[in-house]
């Protein structure tokens, strides 16, 4: 079973633009150290839905804190154990809530092991699954969770990559993923009352087993196109248990390609342009999934095509995304679902950042307008 996301009400500002660079991991310089990565944000969500399942138009409020932090514990420069959690509402608001600091719990969304050679990446532990682009790369605050189908976080198993370099082919890197849904106490919310997940809630990955598995392929830092980067993978997830509400079960299996290219003028290539904030880019994204039995139901086949515009100008960040999904055709609510949606973003200082964002959606014959806002702070020890 996934660990669940907010859904469409999420604001997952630190993931979610996909727009404000992170900061890097803080280091002592002398080892054993332990460090901590951290980000605070205040966010407010509001949605209006119509359509079948809504007797009427119904106004949802969320007011949140979402608290995410990361510490590492180093034994060199290369080796790590790192612990992720992330303190926010477990569950959305119901259609029509006004909620206020509700339903918030801590989460453990990593506890690993580390690797990092010239040419190598491990990880062993409680992991996020590395497929996809969108989830992260695309602006706004919502297509996180719209394409939370392959963003797999919260898996037990490994990861391996493999970087290739050369002159004319630039850098390639393969990676093996291997892993099943954790079962374990670590899947269940703290702070609050929550049971973990259970054999017995079926999905995809939740067998027991480490039968699981993705494979990917990034290519980079390509010498005749040096800022295009293409991503291509594939990843069966073995069925769990068949639900009696959704029917048979049958293993998800989901292909992904996407390519993301950042052009920026050679009027701002230059350190004193940077500096006094004029550095402008423009970064164009596509990406496009095939997915058998999503949710590891059978015969539930969908895709989807994310594209979205990223133009970063001095502290300002600005971004366009349209995610269209195609699913088995219901009646009252076709087949075609999707997410539009204008993001805008302010760092206010190296550490503080003011965010919104205004969209729309389709899904299962719901018609829903989306206005988020968070303000974020951000920071290493």
């Amino acid at each position: 079973m996934r660990i669940p996301c907010r859904a469409s009400l999420a604001l997952g500002v630190a993931a979610g633009l996909g727009l404000l660079s992170s900061p890097a991991h803080a280091d002592k310089g002398y080892y054993p150290n332990v460090g901590m990565d951290y980000s605070a944000v205040m966010q407010y969500d509001f949605s209006r839905s119509e359509g079948d399942g809504a007797s009427a138009p119904r106004n949802t409020t969320d007011f949140y804190p979402d608290i995410q932090s990361s510490v590492y514990v180093r034994f060199s420069p290369n080796d790590q154990v790192r612990l992720s959690t992330e303190f926010n509402p477990v569950n959305p608001p119901g259609n029509g809530e006004k909620r206020t600091f509700g339903d918030l719990g801590l989460v453990v969304n990593e506890l690993n092991y580390y690797k990092l050679t010239q040419h190598t990446q491990l990880q062993v532990g409680k992991l996020q699954v590395p497929f996809g682009r969108a989830m992260d790369a695309a602006p706004g605050l919502y297509t996180n969770d719209f394409v939370a189908t392959y963003d797999l976080g919260g898996m037990l198993g490994a990861t391996y990559a493999y970087r290739w370099f050369g002159q004319k082919m630039g850098m390639v890197q393969g990676g093996v993923n291997l892993y099943t849904a954790d079962t374990t106490e670590l899947s269940r919310p703290f702070l609050r009352g929550g049971a973990r997940a259970q054999r017995s809630d079926g999905g995809p990955a939740n067998t027991g087993r480490l039968d699981s598995y993705a494979v990917t392929v990034n290519w980079d830092s390509i010498p005749a196109v040096p800022f295009l980067e293409l991503q291509a993978g594939y990843m069966r997830n073995r069925a769990g248990e068949a639900q009696p509400d959704t029917g048979a079960a049958d293993d998800e299996v989901i292909a992904i390609v996407s390519a993301r290219y950042i052009w920026a003028p050679a009027s701002s290539a230059d350190l004193d342009t940077t500096l006094r904030g004029r550095y402008l880019d423009i970064v164009p994204l596509v990406e496009y999934a095939h997915v058998q039995n999503e949710n590891a139901v059978a015969g539930n086949d969908t895709r989807y095509l994310t594209t979205s515009l990223t133009v970063d100008y001095g502290r300002w960040v600005f971004g366009a995304t349209r995610t269209d999904k195609r699913r088995p055709w219901a009646p009252g609510a076709g087949r075609h679902d999707y997410l539009n949606e204008l993001s805008c973003g302010y760092r206010l200082s190296g550490q503080l950042t003011v965010a919104l964002s205004v969209g729309s959606q389709a899904q299962g014959g719901q018609d829903s307008n989306l206005v988020g806002f968070a303000l974020t702070y951000s920071g290493a020890h």
